[in-house]
């Protein structure tokens, strides 16, 4: 029975040891490359850069061909920054979010064979940012989650971009649990903004804490949260855009409300600091609403022309609504020509949206994201619970521990049994003594 325990204790030790061992080897896999070879790799990988906006399809050209190279000498790096390199240039300049989809999940298998964690974060904070546009909320929080459990010291930027897009990520999740975490998300990529005065991040933190608290119907803490943007930057004039919109949501509070005259003088303001043209659009649109619901049909139809000038796409049904809107208040003022006018305009909209989303569906290498996804299962679902590695160990030690146990109480009846057989046998004899 002791040489037994002691054979198990050395299993359990073994089993622990093995375990720590090969997550270590998994996460510290050190790449090292001649130095000369990784200067060249390091000057193509520049070179095809340099082309991504005049030649995009040169760029991806000269990257296969180094990806190619780099895997010949079985260098993960290399090959997975290149895929890197290529995703990127799929995603932001060529649109073709199929191929770029395909290509972060390519380099994050090279990536995650290195020990590079600034770049193991770049790829899962891409891939979320892919995830949450076509509104797979999961899967884009567990890349963001994936990327702050990484081992390495981020830089405090880098943690304020990651925490505010994760935190973005849970509020359009939408759902009670989410909402708190994203709170403490905003909370955190607040802290590390303020650490760096990293003021862009800061004034973002507080206008989506403000139009959190606005969708859950929390308008008085919304305007605390827009006030803190406007207080602290009112006077700067890099940030003036993030004060425009930080009056804008104050405005949508106000006309969510019914108070019309704090929205209008709201929106106003919010006109008076934004620079750019589609924000300003937006916030003529909504001042134009307001007016309307007032009954000034004239200053809303004035209005509502005068954000046309502004930066708009047709393709997007929000923006649309507009020329919908004008047909509505110019018909009730008998002004059906013009009316005609934007109603043929609407329709040719809704006209083309409709198209492009046939043309979006039937193109071959831009299938419908779900579908995109469902090849790539590892990197798409959140990691299950019971497959996490400390969980795994975790799980692994209680079952030796819980195999011991009954080990033990095996020998221990068997033990008892024999005992129990033997003190039978002996009063079964003493029975039988015969005393003359």
């Amino acid at each position: 029975m002791i040489k037994f325990t002691k054979q198990l204790r050395q299993l359990i030790g073994a089993s622990c040891i093995t375990l720590i061992l090969a997550s270590c080897v998994q996460e510290a896999d050190v790449e090292i490359v001649d130095p000369e070879i990784k200067s060249t790799f390091d000057l193509e990988l520049a070179e095809s850069l340099e082309l991504m906006d005049n030649d995009a399809q040169l760029a991806i050209e000269k990257l296969d061909l180094l990806i190619i190279d780099a895997e010949k000498i079985n260098s993960k790096y290399y090959a997975g920054k290149a895929k890197w390199y290529k995703a990127y240039i799929y995603d932001e300049v060529i649109e073709d979010v199929s191929l770029a989809y395909r290509n972060y999940n390519e380099a994050l298998k090279d990536i995650l064979q290195t020990d590079d964690y600034l770049l193991k974060e770049k790829i899962y904070n891409n891939l979320g940012v892919l995830y949450r546009f076509y509104g797979q909320y999961d899967a884009a929080i567990n890349n963001y989650e994936m990327a702050l459990n990484l081992k390495g010291d981020l830089p405090a930027e880098r943690l304020s971009d990651l925490y505010y897009n994760y935190g973005l990520a849970l509020k359009l999740k939408g759902d009670s649990v989410s909402f708190f975490m994203a709170e403490q998300a905003l909370t955190k990529s607040l802290e590390y903004a303020q650490e760096i005065d990293y003021n862009e991040n800061i004034a973002s933190v507080h206008n989506l804490i403000g139009l959190i608290y606005k969708d859950i119907e929390n308008y008085e803490m919304a305007r605390i949260a827009y006030n803190n943007t406007i207080r602290k930057y009112i006077n700067d004039p890099d940030l003036q855009d993030y004060v425009g919109k930080a009056y804008h949501g104050i405005g949508v509070t106000y006309m969510e409300e019914d108070n019309a005259e704090a929205s209008l003088n709201a929106f106003k303001k919010a006109l008076e600091h934004k620079r750019s043209s589609g924000s300003i659009f937006i916030t003529k649109y909504d001042l134009g609403t307001v007016l309307l619901r007032q009954g000034r049909d004239d200053e809303a139809i004035a209005m509502w022309e005068d954000a046309l000038k502004e930066k708009h796409n047709k393709n997007v049904i929000e923006q649309v609504r507009i020329y919908s809107d004008l047909t509505s208040a110019l018909k009730t003022n008998n002004r059906y020509e013009e009316a005609l006018s934007y109603n043929e305009t609407y329709d040719s909209s809704i006209q083309n949206i409709l198209k492009e989303g046939e043309k979006y569906k039937s193109k071959s290498d831009q299938i419908l994201f779900a579908k995109i996804i469902s090849e790539y299962d590892e990197f798409s679902k959140p990691t299950p619970f019971f497959e996490r590695p400390l969980v795994m160990l975790v799980m692994m030690l209680t079952a030796v521990a819980l195999l011991y146990a009954i080990v033990v109480l095996y020998y221990r009846s068997r033990s008892k049994k024999e005992v129990s057989e033997a003190v039978s046998e002996i009063q079964s004899k003493f029975m039988n003594i015969r005393v003359d």
